[in-house]
């Protein structure tokens, strides 16, 4: 296991900067998810810390120790590609034990070795099979047993999932995650599925444009995203953005949504426009709320993603099974005040502002006669 620290790292390719002065420290043991959309330099991030790139500025240090200059033998990183990269002349065996045999490790003890890792992966009945042989989910696991059996210090995962269907990416989920419980060891993946990232990780850093926008929970940058880049790729149904105000109502500084009093904040902010971030599960069909009009439904048996249009923007809802909304409907809905995210209108970032629910004076009820 290993502490990972990047002390502002920077990778240029050329006048293209792929990574851009990235600090983040995550602790021995930890499952840390890189998540971001195409393009926004994870995946770049984790070969350098293969030793598949080398930082252009900055430092990377595995337990206190500056890495970045050493070769990517001498690092004790284990790395699964996307492409599982298995030897196809090899059986399962062969695979597993290949690098140990470069090592030098003695055959009685690779067999051992090779026995143990393929009874905590299920592989015991594929081992004499050669990868064209097996499904794409044993040989992701033949890949995952492979960088298991050198039991390195830190673990790097390039979108192994990416490739099996969606009932197998599930599966393999939930086996990686207990296999980093098991294991507790160092791990680091890159992803663009954000569930995936918010299932197994402890530890979650988002990127956008090459830079760390939030590293934090799973938790933190869920219910509390810095910005709106990180509250917009967290979340499925995304969070919607809809324009507010904050006013003043007999001395109480409230905000308004679509015409209506939507929460109370304790303080009125310097800037008095901003915007506000909605979860779908957040917003309830509630009399007297905002006029929304459905514009789709997604059924999904237990539940109904239902869209909708309001004067501020569109907005997605979580409703519970039962007779679903049409398009075309009309529904009024109010979000949950004390759930509300409030950001910049310009920069996007997230305001410390605790909105709750407004006082019975400047209640939803009572704003047919405020909106005058």
């Amino acid at each position: 296991m290993a502490s990972i620290t990047l002390d502002s790292v920077t990778k240029r390719f050329g006048d293209t900067c792929a990574v851009q002065g990235v600090s983040l420290s995550v602790p021995s043991g930890a499952f840390l998810s890189l998540v971001g959309p195409s393009g926004c330099g994870k995946t770049t991030l984790l070969r350098m810390l293969a030793g598949l790139e080398t930082p252009t500025e900055g430092e990377i240090r595995f337990d206190g120790e500056a890495i970045d200059r050493l070769p990517p033998g001498r690092r004790d990183v284990a790395m699964v590609f996307q492409s599982y990269a298995l030897y196809p002349q090899m059986t399962v065996a062969q695979n597993l034990a290949y690098p140990l045999r470069k090592r030098g490790v003695p055959k009685a003890e690779r067999a051992t070795r090779v026995a143990e890792v393929a009874g905590m992966l299920e592989l015991e009945p594929l081992l004499q099979r050669r990868p064209r042989q097996l499904s794409g989910g044993q040989q992701q696991r033949v890949a995952l047993g492979r960088a298991l059996i050198r039991e390195p210090r830190v673990f790097l995962l390039d979108e192994p999932l990416s490739n099996l269907d969606a009932t197998l990416r599930t599966h393999m989920r939930r086996e990686i995650g207990d296999l980093h419980r098991r294991l507790a060891r160092t791990m680091v993946y890159v992803t663009h599925d954000q569930l995936e990232a918010m299932t197994m990780s402890t530890h979650i850093a988002v990127f956008d444009g090459g830079q760390l926008q939030q590293i934090g929970s799973p938790e933190d940058v869920y219910h509390r995203p810095a910005n709106r880049t990180v509250a917009s790729f967290i979340g499925s149904p995304a969070m919607a953005f809809l324009d507010a105000e904050a006013e003043d109502v007999g001395g109480a500084a409230v905000l308004r949504l679509a015409g209506h009093i939507v929460a109370a904040l304790p303080r009125m902010p310097a800037r008095r426009h901003m915007v506000v971030g909605i979860r779908p599960e957040d917003v309830r069909v509630a009399d007297g709320g905002i006029a929304a009009r459905v514009i789709g439904v997604e059924n999904a048996g237990h539940e109904a993603i239902a869209r909708l249009s309001t004067t501020a923007g569109d907005i997605a809802a979580r409703l519970p099974a039962g007779p679903a909304p049409r398009a075309g409907d009309a529904l009024a809905i109010l979000p949950a005040a004390d759930r509300l995210h409030l950001f910049h209108a310009e920069t996007g970032a997230r305001l410390t502002l605790n909105p709750r629910a407004p006082s019975a004076a400047v209640a939803p009820s009572a704003l047919g006669h405020l909106q005058d």
